[in-house]
């Protein structure tokens, strides 16, 4: 059996080809792929901004159906039963299990120090097919795997990996003990969110569930402010309203409880300044969770002094454990009736025009540019 698939032979280069599937192991999981995101980072692969071994098949946002299943299979990673034709989401990120970092740090699955992810693995290694821009992605044994509810779009399944990404993030801002005291994020704070793509958008949709009182979206663009309302938002700025970056600070801080800015800022625009800008937003004592910075898009200028003087509390996020994906997918189906998810994907290809899928990504004309392996 063979599985046709869309290869990076090196940065900019996508080339179609036949992939042998390997035989199931008695733990495996065939999936017949509907549809897979291009996300930043795959932006980032495509212009030359990751070392990677290349030829790797792209694509870590992906959901289908179940075409084959092991012998051993009988639930998915919940312990919620599954058979052939059901549909699935995969956590693409696996751990080694033997580091350090996961035998002593177990809560933190990304510090592992030979962690593999489907969609950025060279096409001989291990499976060969572990990549969404394929018919068919083996799963294996290592590796966590969800049934999507039922009546739930399997199109929503490739959204449950950039919504963990999402409300991971969000979660960093949590606090155990008294958020009553404004310690941390709680029920009726304000939160602010710099950048209205879809991890941004994503965020306000997990704020707004998770009871903030006010969420502010920061872009610089209408469209995405308008639909940033529709995930949540309760206000929106543009910043190319602001004459320079001390206005738009001063403007985000007039909109919160006592003009001393949000208790929560989540940096989701992937752009260096932001992060600076982001210090400054927070209120003092409060919360700067960075999440849009996953691969390197330049440096700036920070003064270590600001985060003493505000007392603030940082927290990095990158990507999620495996269990995020349970939050993800019950927000998508909970919301899925009040928030427009789908409207993200405003590009749908297949493989003969996925090079225009990349360029409207890296403009940002898509919002999740998606690949659809067996046609749109």
């Amino acid at each position: 059996m063979q599985s046709n698939a869309l290869v990076m032979e090196e940065s900019g280069s996508l080339t179609q080809r036949d992939i042998a599937v390997p035989e199931l192991g008695p733990r495996d999981v065939l999936v017949e792929v509907e549809l897979s995101g291009i996300c930043g980072s795959d932006v980032h692969m495509n212009d030359g901004g990751m070392d990677l071994d290349f030829p790797v098949v792209p694509g870590h946002e992906f959901s289908g159906f179940i075409a084959d299943v092991g012998t051993e299979i009988e639930t998915d990673s919940k312990g919620d039963p599954v058979e052939v034709g059901d549909p699935i989401t995969v956590v693409p990120g696996v751990v080694c299990g033997d580091c350090w970092y996961c035998n002593n740090v177990p809560t933190r699955p990304t510090t592992c120090e030979d962690r593999d992810v489907y969609g950025f693995l060279n096409v001989d290694y291990g499976q060969g097919i572990h990549g969404g821009f394929s018919e068919y992605v083996l799963v294996d044994e290592r590796t966590s795997f969800y049934r999507l509810p039922d009546g739930m779009d399997v199109e929503l399944g490739a959204l449950a990996e950039p919504l963990s990404v999402a409300t991971r993030a969000f979660e960093r801002g949590f606090r155990p003990g008294i958020p009553d005291a404004r310690e941390g994020f709680g029920i009726g704070k304000s939160v602010a969110i710099q950048g209205a793509g879809p991890i941004g958008l994503l965020a306000a949709s997990a704020a707004t569930a998770g009871g903030a009182g006010q969420v502010i979206i920061v872009d610089a663009i209408d469209d995405r402010l308008g639909l940033a309302e529709r995930f949540g938002a309760t206000d929106t700025v543009n910043f190319t309203d602001y004459e320079d970056e001390d206005d738009l600070i001063e403007g985000v801080k007039s909109l919160t409880s006592g003009h001393v800015g949000p208790d929560l800022v989540i940096e989701a625009a992937g752009v260096p300044d932001a992060v600076t800008q982001g210090i400054e937003m927070a209120r003092d004592g409060g919360t700067l969770v960075e999440v849009g910075h996953y691969a390197y898009n330049g440096e700036t200028d920070l003064n270590p002094t600001r985060l003493v003087q505000k007392d603030l509390d940082v927290f990095g996020s990158l990507a999620y454990p495996p269990i995020q994906f349970e939050t993800a997918i019950s927000l998508l189906d909970q919301l899925g009736g009040e928030v427009p998810f789908t409207e993200l994907f405003n590009c749908k290809t297949d493989f003969a025009d996925a090079e225009t899928a990349y360029e409207k990504q890296a403009n940002g004309e898509a919002y999740r540019a998606t690949i659809h392996p067996g046609g749109v």
